[in-house]
């Protein structure tokens, strides 16, 4: 494991009144437990520091829709969702992603590009079409010097979240699009947090590559000890699974998990 301090870059992305928040060392999971996820994201520097005060190996979430700004996911997770291939294609239209901004390389060999704008806060997980292997985030993203599976976020051509440009007006127009045809913009947010409201945020919270299999195990325990019948908790593992893990479980791993909570399943109840 590389030495880093995201405490130190959330000390100094407060300097620019940017709000960041600590998550689970390896993962994207928010790390302050019965929080808000993203939400308890701030630039207050003396909260900040009781924040990693007791984890200095955390990741680090970047807080987007309180700084104007959006992040472009470039993946490469199949040959047929080559999110590099999508940029190509959409440079031959005219709509070219500028490389003058703020990018960051990512752990699995992607790319995160930030801009800034002010669109309808909507998270875009197939962008441009079904299997682009590019992804529009308007709520968080996980930053430089976050770690996964030992490699870090890196970001490029020495440029900090300072240099971030202004989101290219196709994009913007794309995104206003989007959103508006498919979701209201959510501005609300939940002042009396039940059982229910927590694990459905732990849903979309996800997790990433390390952290995976004992994520879905949680949940699915979590799922059948609030009394959800078998056929809801696979299907919703199937869902879990395709949109908040990165990358995705095999199917056969998912079965595997499953058949094994359904075992324990037949005790009383889940001591989890």
């Amino acid at each position: 494991m590389k030495d880093f301090s995201s405490l130190k870059q959330a000390l100094k992305l407060a300097s620019i009144e940017l709000e960041t928040s600590p998550l689970a060392p390896n993962s994207k999971i928010p790390l302050l437990k019965g929080g808000n996820g993203y939400l308890d994201a701030t630039s207050d520097k003396a909260i900040l520091s009781k924040m990693f005060s007791n984890c200095p190996q955390a990741n680090l979430c970047l807080r987007l829709d309180t700084s104007h700004l959006i992040m472009v996911d470039v993946d490469l997770h199949t040959e047929q969702a080559n999110g590099f291939k999508t940029l190509t294609e959409l440079n031959k239209k005219g709509m070219k992603l500028p490389d003058d901004t703020y990018i960051e390389s990512t752990p699995h060999d992607g790319l995160h590009y930030y801009f800034k704008a002010e669109v309808p806060i909507h998270d875009i997980s197939k962008a441009f079409s079904e299997n682009s292997g590019v992804e529009i985030h308007t709520r968080f993203s996980s930053v430089y010097p976050s770690e996964i599976d030992g490699k870090q976020y890196e970001p490029l051509d020495g440029r900090t979240l300072n240099d971030v440009k202004p989101a290219p007006q196709w994009l913007l127009d794309y995104i206003t699009k989007k959103s508006t045809n498919k979701r209201p913009s959510i501005t609300a947010r939940c002042r009396n947090k039940l059982y229910t409201g927590q694990l459905l945020d732990e849903f979309v919270n996800g997790a990433s590559s390390g952290s995976r299999n004992a994520f879905i195990t949680r949940i699915a325990g979590r799922m059948f000890a609030v009394g959800a019948e078998a056929d809801t908790v696979y299907n919703m593992l199937l869902v879990i699974n395709d949109n908040f893990l990165t990358p995705p479980l095999k199917e056969r791993e998912i079965n595997i998990i499953f058949e094994s909570i359904l075992r324990r399943d037949s005790q009383p109840q889940f001591n989890f």
